[in-house]
């Protein structure tokens, strides 16, 4: 399967017509992931906008807890594994991001230089790359392409924002 086939069923290029994607494929760069592999860790410069065409991968940051919201967890027993204990410490859970999603984009529009979370595979992963100086080029290259990525971004980000009122009763309310 050429990777036109594979980006055409990718959110990020959500709206685009063939001829946009077609451009937008020759900047497009392949990245494997064995399971347990980092993507990027907290820290790590900023690369791009990482879009998932096989696998599975956790966006976590690590969490320092003191002994009473430790406690506090333990006691409600929230019945989620957003926010866990780990042999490497506690953790909060932000997303899985599966085939046809993307990851990275808030890193790359915010110009931030390093990450502020982890990118994990929790499977094999083909993922394919945006680099974020590809991005910035194409903004002036091509901007109503660019226009209709922004718009996929947004409302990725519109649905994370329901996700998180969601998540935020939930927790209020502790089911």
């Amino acid at each position: 399967m050429a990777i036109f086939d594979e980006l055409v069923t990718q959110s990020l290029f959500e709206g685009l017509n063939a001829e946009e994607i077609s451009k937008l494929a020759s900047y497009i760069e392949d990245r494997k992931y064995s399971k347990g592999g980092f993507v990027f860790k907290e820290g790590d410069l900023t690369s791009g906008i990482y879009m998932v065409n096989t696998g599975k991968v956790e966006i976590k940051r690590k969490l320092q807890l003191d002994t009473k919201t430790k406690m506090v967890i333990m006691l409600r027993n929230i019945q989620s594994d957003e926010v866990r204990h780990t042999s490497h410490g506690w953790e909060n859970r932000f997303a899985t991001i599966e085939k046809g999603q993307f990851f990275g984009e808030l890193s790359v529009i915010e110009n931030r230089r390093k990450h502020s979370a982890e990118a994990i595979a929790v499977e094999d992963s083909h993922l394919f790359l945006l680099k974020a100086s590809i991005f910035s080029e194409l903004e002036v290259l091509s901007p109503t392409t660019m226009v209709k990525v922004m718009r996929a971004i947004a409302k990725n980000m519109s649905s994370s924002v329901r996700l998180l009122d969601k998540r935020i009763l939930k927790a209020l309310m502790g089911n």
